[in-house]
């Protein structure tokens, strides 16, 4: 949350990509356990910049009707990369020597972060950093080359979410909202942040508690438990985690035109679905070492059934440019914390309990579905400061006046109550953003 406000959304995520390649090194090269361990620590601080940083970044480049397939598509490939994992530890399985084993899988994880890092120096800075910045020539150049469309050769779109920007940064520093730690205390100051933070971490926190990291990191001990055995496991694994591919880019495709809130609450009534049958064929066929191969395989089918609904149906939120930085950080924050918790718990809940622990992993499902249902609104199409006057948010310049604004002029905003926009501006503005103005 600092480094993004202090070097920009781009600078930190190369930054992040030099931790990370560092630790990769590291753990790729250990030569014994501490030195493995203490490569996971900077690895972890690298991938929990990355992880926070790159979704915000697509947010703020993205226009409002592909924001959601943008950012989607950063799910599409964590699954990609997820499936890799498990094809190419499947592969390494029949290596004839332990060594390569162990360092190739490892070694490969340079591979996307050495392309991440050369590629990003020819990606833009975020605009609205810019602004923050005082950058102002900069950020116009690059809103314009964004919003660049033949069917709207005098920018409209480009100079109307421009202004809100400029409206929206002008607006924060004159309210000492500026830099991190003025973020934060605003943050916890007023209320509608606090819901906003508290609606970011129940999402992130929420995600996780439907037990998608416990099935993903245990897939192989799982698999092994319905009677599947040697390499199959990995191979499955790999499977499972491609899945997650075409469920994301769905999710990407569509998120915009039916809502967030709609797709997570269809999500947790699949999940509960599918953890029902889980904890059901535990109960009877693994626990009882039988060896139906029907009953097993129906194990396997309700796991892998579970991944169609998680990656198609669940997303993360958008956080206003006022604390956007600060609470992304919050709310992935809440995705780390609730992944601590089940991942230390599930060997030994597993081990003692056994399909109990998939009957608490059902009960937070069940809550996490009425908490999105009663407290998450519907944020679909709309441009990032738009999100945060339905929050009850201060803002500056809503997208209608800045849209009006700049065909009309600036007493044109006085006549927002009865929707003046010109049938030209609409013509010529791009989106479905400007379509639902109409």
């Amino acid at each position: 949350m600092w480094s993004s406000e202090y070097f920009g959304r781009k600078r930190s995520i190369q930054i992040g990509c030099v931790i990370s390649i560092v630790g990769a090194t590291i753990m790729t090269a250990s030569t014994g356990v501490g030195m493995f361990i203490a490569s996971r620590f900077i690895m972890g601080f690298g991938i929990g910049v990355l992880v926070t940083l790159v979704p915000l970044y697509q947010s703020e480049v993205s226009p409002p009707e592909s924001r959601g397939l943008m950012v989607g598509l950063h799910g599409v490939l964590i699954g990609f990369s997820y499936c890799l994992t498990g094809f190419i530890t499947y592969g390494c399985y029949f290596a004839p020597y332990g060594q390569f084993q162990w360092r190739f899988p490892l070694a490969v994880q340079l591979i996307p972060t050495l392309i991440l890092l050369v590629g990003s120096f020819w990606l833009p800075f975020s605009p609205r950093w810019l602004l923050s910045q005082g950058r102002s020539e900069q950020a116009w150049k690059v809103t314009q080359k964004l919003h660049a469309n033949k069917k709207d050769p005098e920018d409209h779109f480009a100079h109307a979410e421009y202004n809100q920007m400029q409206a929206q940064i002008d607006f924060e520093r004159q309210h000492n909202a500026v830099g991190t730690l003025a973020q934060a205390k605003l943050a916890f100051s007023q209320k509608s942040f606090l819901k906003r933070l508290g609606l970011g971490f129940l999402v992130q926190f929420g995600n996780q508690c439907t037990g998608a990291l416990v099935i993903n990191n245990y897939n192989t001990i799982l698999f092994s438990g319905l009677g599947i055995t040697g390499g199959t496991p990995l191979l499955l694994l790999g499977f499972f985690n491609l899945l997650t591919v075409p469920g994301n880019l769905f999710n990407g495709l569509f998120v915009d035109r039916f809502g967030r809130r709609r797709f997570v609450i269809t999500g947790c009534i699949g999940i509960i679905i599918c953890l029902s049958g889980e904890a059901a064929i535990t109960a009877q066929f693994v626990e009882t070492g039988s060896t139906n191969r029907v009953g097993l395989g129906f194990g396997v089918a309700f796991i892998f059934t579970y991944v169609v609904f998680y990656s198609s149906c669940l997303d993360a939120t958008i956080f206003p440019m006022v604390i956007r930085s600060f609470g992304m950080s919050w709310s992935i924050m809440g995705q780390f914390i609730a992944t601590v918790i089940l991942l230390e718990a599930a060997p030994t809940a597993f081990a003692n309990i056994g399909y109990k622990f998939w009957v608490i992993l059902i009960c937070l499902t069940f809550i996490y579905g009425l908490l999105v249902y009663f407290f998450l609104p519907e944020t679909k199409g709309m441009t990032l400061e738009d999100i945060s006057v339905l929050f009850g948010d201060p803002v500056e310049l809503s997208f209608e006046q800045a849209l009006s604004k700049q065909e009309h002029g600036d007493e044109a905003v006085m006549t927002l109550g009865d929707k003046d926009i010109s049938p030209e501006l609409v013509e010529h503005a791009v989106g479905s953003r400007a379509r639902q103005l109409a």
